[in-house]
């Protein structure tokens, strides 16, 4: 995929990183309901799920 701007690149990157992290997390959560996971686990995947929110709100205001 070619962007035309640098912000382009970067809400690509941000919504790609947002998609992952709320898959993760899920994955974590279903893992943790199963004994395959920790508490831990799902909470710093949520820590990270959030990041990349705010990352997207970030970049998004941004354009």
């Amino acid at each position: 995929m070619e962007h035309e701007t640098t912000l382009e690149h970067a809400l690509d990157i941000a919504t790609a990183n947002s998609k992952e992290g709320h898959r993760l997390l899920d994955q974590a959560k279903d893992m943790l309901e199963h004994g395959d996971a920790t508490p831990e686990r799902v909470a710093q995947l949520q820590e990270l799920s959030d990041a990349a929110d705010a990352d997207l709100i970030r970049v998004r205001k941004e354009q």
